[in-house]
């Protein structure tokens, strides 16, 4: 007997504190990152210092999306992390 198996792609909603700190970081973080694979929505605030990404955990992650942040030459530390739908 075969079996139908039907995932549910939700969307995961992660908030990292960084180290951006002035407008040109977060053009950088915003040009950069809003591509990388998976990832549906980012949001940067310069002045609190955090970058919201909402992705598909099916096609990235936490850690992944993390290592991008790191590449460009930013720390990042979740300090939010849920599944929006």
């Amino acid at each position: 007997m075969k079996h139908l198996i039907i995932v549910l792609a939700s969307l995961v909603q992660v908030v990292f504190a960084s180290t951006i700190h002035c407008d040109k970081c977060g053009i950088k973080v915003q040009e950069n990152i809003a591509f990388e694979k998976g990832v549906k929505d980012l949001k940067v605030d310069v002045p609190g210092k955090t970058i919201t990404v909402v992705f598909n955990p099916s096609k990235t992650d936490t850690l992944k999306l993390k290592k991008a942040i790191n590449k460009l030459g930013y720390e990042a530390k979740v300090i939010d992390y849920k599944v929006v739908k």
